[in-house]
């Protein structure tokens, strides 16, 4: 009876194990840039409106996340790449979701959109996502009323959190 019982599950996980590998799934992370990219520039995020700080911190992130998943040198001099990322903010709004009982919101939800594009160094467009939409939900992280500290904590998560999905994005992507 147990010989039967491992079998049954033995055949039944690679039966499930067949169904992953034939339909299209892949491992996160396996995407990549083009070939003959070795040296991506990423000079700072434009801000389409009046945002303080954050285009900084998202260009920080962006510089880091990359050279953290990629195989390529970052900089931010156009003049010494092989691709240069642009990006620019064109949008930023936060939303109260939740209050707590203390009547200040304790639930946000967050929304950025960006233009990002990867030209080669011949101007070459190579990736162009107009209208790239980040969106995200936070909790206040503290009852007490340090807010200018809360707030760059939040805009520090925030860039990073930003930055993992525009890379992951980018390296999905068919470049």
């Amino acid at each position: 009876m147990r010989l039967f019982l491992k079998t049954k599950y033995l055949f039944t996980f690679s039966i499930v194990f067949c169904l992953f590998l034939s339909c299209g799934y892949h491992l996160v992370g396996t995407g990549g840039l083009q070939d003959g990219i070795a040296v991506l520039a990423v000079p700072p995020f434009e801000k389409g409106e009046n945002i303080v700080v954050l285009d900084q911190r998202i260009t920080e992130a962006v510089r880091a996340e990359l050279s953290r998943r990629t195989r390529v040198k970052v900089v931010s001099q156009k003049e010494i790449a092989d691709a240069v990322l642009n990006g620019t903010i064109s949008n930023y709004s936060i939303f109260p979701i939740s209050y707590g009982v203390d009547g200040r919101a304790d639930k946000y939800r967050v929304s950025i959109v960006a233009k990002v594009v990867m030209k080669d160094k011949e101007g070459k467009e190579i990736l162009n996502m107009e209208g790239y939409r980040f969106e995200r939900e936070y909790s206040r992280k503290s009852s007490q009323n340090l807010f200018l500290n809360e707030e760059n904590i939040a805009i520090d998560e925030l860039s990073r959190d930003f930055a993992r999905d525009l890379v992951g994005t980018i390296l999905e992507s068919k470049l």
